[in-house]
């Protein structure tokens, strides 16, 4: 649904429950910008302005990584407004991501205090584009000095690393139960290896330093799976990745989910320093 003009059926039903869910993420986040204004299950034709299609856009440009005034099944938009307000509609294609909002006490930020820099914009933001394009972004980056101490963001048990992960910084998986999380752009010393139980707020790792590239490198890089997939986290071929909706590859495994609207709820839950 959405845009007219680009070929959106726009049906009652469906206009109504993207608009509800709209006037909640407008409220969820404090963002006016993204309440269509009333829900009336109907999309205004051109040249009239449409109040719904401004709010998608207005939501898109800070969620997803493309502004087409669209919202379709299984896209990133539809995703990214699931998530925002944490809750499944009983229409259109249901979300392939777990609700986690419900665990929302159980879990904690990453770090002490919040970065300068949001997680939500481009470059930083989950599914941005990479390699001009060619590939997405898999995590959210969270920009911190390097050997700043990164925190477990739940009780869980390392199952991989440390390991070489990314222009000279390493990574660690821990299971935390509901999903796997691989804290990546690390320093290679870390407190904790293979079969450690950790505990939420655990200082766990230290901020790494990317070495080669000409873009901020200091920052923890967070990716989120669903552990509905088994095997190596990082995807070498391309028909067997993630993709976005867009058919550009994550180049990760096909559980990856979307960080954002974890650390948007986890932010009101900061571990001591």
């Amino acid at each position: 649904m959405g845009r007219w003009e680009k070929g959106a059926s726009n049906l009652q039903l469906d206009v109504e429950v993207v608009q509800r869910l709209l006037e909640t993420a407008a409220q969820a986040l404090q963002a006016p910008e993204v309440d269509p204004k009333g829900v009336d299950g109907k999309i205004a034709r051109p040249p009239a302005t449409s109040n719904t299609v401004t709010a998608i856009e207005a939501f898109q440009s800070r969620f997803t990584s493309s502004v087409d005034g669209l919202i379709k099944p299984d896209s990133q938009t539809w995703h990214a407004l699931l998530d925002a307000v944490g809750e499944k509609p009983a229409v259109q294609e249901p979300s392939n991501q777990p609700d986690f909002s419900n665990n929302v006490g159980e879990w904690l930020f990453p770090f002490p205090v919040l970065p300068a820099a949001d997680w939500i914009r481009s470059p930083r933001a989950f599914a941005s584009n990479r390699n001009n394009g060619l590939r997405a972004h898999a995590g959210c980056d969270l920009y911190f000095e390097k050997g700043t101490w990164i925190h477990a963001i739940a009780d869980g048990t390392v199952t991989r690393g440390p390991y070489p992960f990314y222009c000279e910084t390493f990574a660690l998986e821990v299971d935390h139960g509901d999903f796997l999380a691989r804290y990546g752009e690390i320093q290679a010393i870390t407190t904790v290896k293979e079969g450690d139980k950790v505990h939420a707020g655990q200082q766990i790792a230290r901020v790494g330093h990317l070495v080669g590239i000409q873009v901020p490198s200091d920052m923890l890089h967070l990716e989120l799976y669903d552990k509905s997939a088994s095997g190596p986290l990082t995807i070498t071929d391309l028909a067997r990745s993630k993709k976005r909706s867009d058919g550009v590859p994550f180049m990760r495994r096909t559980d990856l989910i979307d960080p954002t609207s974890r650390l948007n709820q986890w932010q009101s839950k900061l571990p001591q320093g």
